[in-house]
């Protein structure tokens, strides 16, 4: 039995969760609610190398990345969660600096791990991306845990806040004081529940038997439980040897290129005539060596899917194209997915949204697949993969110390091709790609694995397994095309209405009536004299009305009819310039009038109004969340949110306790806020 040991730091970065393309693979290109490209700059803490990057659709406000180091932090130590996902970006400096989920944490029955964490979470307030002077976030919301699933522990290594005591192995060094003060931690003890920016604790985990194998989540668990929706979260697999029937083995031999960090494909460059490439919209970025340029300076490359475009330094010639062939799979595999929300962008799949950026896992006919999945978040999932069939593995034996002891190889559930699982849930199942009936057969090409949720599948929690030969040339996987909207519902008939002017012996309330043909108009008079309308030019008859006595006129073409008082010796509506009118269009014009009577009711406005002495506060929703995010109000106004992406949202409040339904693009909701006090509130899909 080993002591295993892993060093985390947590560090905050900015997140893309479309790192391949700004397009779902399932609706083709054009479709995904991106904004423009946005310019982010990624710092790393420990090396200090800085760069900036372009990010297609990026989360709210940095993510929260677990990521892997050597011994004592001195280097990350990055690796890929899925090796053998196609679509899974370069996790070192020199690409997203990390992985949600965070670093697999791996050991056998029976070891004990020893997780040294950092906590390294710098956020700052709010500023321009190369503003480095804004203030930091309280130390407060910068405080941190982790928390783990499937293992045994004591209290103290448990990680949730507010109930793990401190630590008397684990005495606050000198170094480190001034942190823990920082957020209240007087005594001479580190507590594993809130570890401060700067400061570190290390949790002891053990593998007690084969009960703890599996796959299991970890996640952060302090003070604030927003961090997980920020990417705070990874997962644990614990290997059980004994079991023969289930488990994987994945050495360096069954990994792309013997390495954690490589890629599915190999890259194969076809030399071209030049060319110009000043017909190609795309940013120009190094993605490392290819065969035509194996080390040393890399000359400048364009990538679109999977194809790689190498230019001249100048950036205006082609000198090659590189597809990549498929390297050959492996016979064994470990597939580990997450199903989660990330802030601001709602459903991902291990951080990332949409066919094309999400994982697409290469296998081959012969593969053994260890998958392992979990969900965190606030939603159910199902887990289908299309084309394959499983069982769950569980315990034998009939008293509780044999069924601890027992290898987990006894079916626990009917065969399954979908499988319902929730926030904390994890399972794991092996399929064996190359024998029985619970796979395709041939096996070969590219099949959905999705959540099948069909609000969540549509809204980028879908993924494939693609089964290959090995060899073949990387063509672009197949693209799909939306669903062609439903053709509008006629407009029904619009019946005449009526609409009300008030006489006074002053004016006309209002002055200006907007009609369709066919409409009228009905005068009112409410003066202590007589009055009534009259035109100029005789374009209507006008009538003079006795006290409390109307007239009605129906107004059959368009045009605009001015009229005046019908007695001269005075003028209503001194005021203004244009005098009363009735204007009438063959149309309607979508202009509210002042008031209407019966049935002829002008329609309420799309967005309502705040309550009488209330203010209305106005919040966008876009595709990187509400803007602005933080609003000050007072005790009776009120918020309206207006949704300006093309993916529906919401508007919920923390606590259930209000919220929108679910709003389209340009549609409005508004909420009054009574009382005094801070509410939080979010998307809830």
């Amino acid at each position: 039995m080993a002591t295993v040991d892993i060093w985390i730091q947590l560090e905050n970065h900015a997140w893309d969760v479309c790192p391949s393309l700004p397009m779902d693979r399932m609706t083709s290109a054009g479709t995904l609610p991106v904004g423009p490209l946005r310019l982010v700059i990624m710092h790393s803490p420990v090396t200090g190398m800085s760069r900036t990057s372009m990010v297609n659709r990026p989360i709210t406000g940095d993510a929260l990345i677990l990521r892997r180091y050597t011994k004592d932090w001195r280097s990350p130590d990055d690796r890929k969660v899925n090796p053998w996902d196609l679509n899974e970006p370069d996790p070192t400096d020199a690409g997203t600096m990390g992985t949600i989920p965070g670093p697999t944490i791996e050991c056998n029955v029976g070891d004990t791990l020893r997780i040294h964490f950092r906590n390294l979470d710098m956020r700052m307030t709010p500023a321009a991306p190369w503003d480095r002077s804004a203030p930091l976030i309280p130390e407060l919301k910068r405080t941190h845990s982790l928390h783990a699933h499937g293992v045994s522990f004591p209290t103290k290594y448990d990680g949730a806040y507010p109930l793990s005591p401190p630590d008397r192995d684990q005495p606050i060094e000198p170094s480190e004081r001034s942190f823990w003060d920082s957020i209240g931690v007087k005594g001479p003890y580190k507590q594993g529940d809130r570890v401060p920016p700067l400061g570190s604790f290390t949790y002891v985990w053990e593998a007690r038997g084969p009960a703890s194998a599996g796959v299991w989540i970890y996640h952060d668990h302090s003070i604030c439980d927003g961090n997980v929706a920020r990417g705070a979260l990874g997962l644990i697999v614990v290997h059980n040897p004994a079991d023969k029937l289930n488990e994987v083995d994945i050495t360096p031999v069954r990994l792309p290129g013997g390495s954690w960090i490589g890629s599915p494909l190999v890259p194969k460059s076809i030399p071209v005539k030049k060319g110009t490439v000043g017909i190609l919209d795309q940013m120009a970025l190094d993605h490392g060596p290819t065969p035509s340029h194996p080390g040393g300076t890399q000359k400048p490359t364009l990538r679109i899917g999977n194809v790689v475009i190498e230019v001249d330094n100048a950036m205006g010639l082609v000198t090659g194209i590189s597809l990549g062939t498929y390297r050959e799979p492996p016979d064994q595999a470990q597939f580990l997915l997450v199903f989660h929300e990330l802030e601001g962008v709602g459903m991902c799949i291990n951080g990332r949204q949409y066919l094309g950026n999400t994982p697409t896992l290469v296998a081959g006919a012969q593969t053994r697949m260890r998958f392992g999945v979990a969900g965190m978040g606030e939603a159910f999932h199902t887990f289908h993969i299309h084309g394959h069939r499983w069982v769950v593995p569980g315990p034998s034996g009939k008293t509780p110390t044999a069924i601890e002891q027992s290898p987990q190889t006894e079916p626990t559930s009917s065969f399954e091709d979908t499988k319902v699982f929730g926030p904390g849930t994890s399972f794991a199942f092996t399929l064996e790609e190359g024998t029985g009936l619970f796979r395709a057969d041939p096996p070969f090409g590219e099949w959905h694995l999705h959540c099948h949720v069909p609000m969540h599948m549509m809204h980028g929690m879908a993924g494939s397994l693609l089964v290959i030969k090995g060899g073949e040339l990387a063509m672009p996987l197949p693209e799909g095309q939306a669903c062609p909207p439903e053709p509008p519902a006629p407009d029904p008939p619009r019946e005449p209405q009526t609409f009300d002017v008030h006489i006074t012996d002053t004016e006309f309330k209002p002055s200006k009536v907007f009609l369709v043909v066919g409409d009228s108009v009905r005068w009112i008079n409410d003066a202590r004299r007589a009055h009534g309308p009259k035109p100029p030019d005789g374009s209507f008859k006008g009538n003079a009305l006795s006290p409390t006595q109307t007239y009605t006129e129906a107004f059959t073409k368009a045009g605009v009819f001015a009229y005046n008082c019908i007695y001269t010796d005075h003028i209503h509506n001194a005021g203004d310039i244009t005098g009363p009118m009735v204007v009438v269009s063959q149309h309607p014009m979508g202009i509210t009038n002042g008031g209407a009577s019966g049935s002829g009711t002008s329609p309420p406005t799309p967005s309502p109004v705040p309550a009488p002495g209330g203010t209305m506060h106005d919040v966008t929703i876009g595709s990187i969340g509400f803007s602005p995010s933080t609003v000050t109000i007072k005790a009776g106004d009120s918020v309206r949110w207006t949704n300006n992406d093309t993916t529906p949202h919401t508007a919920t409040g923390d606590d259930h306790s209000w919220g929108s339904p679910t709003l389209s693009d340009g549609q409005s909701f508004f909420h009054v806020f009574a009382s005094k006090g801070t509410v939080g509130y979010h998307c809830h899909i």
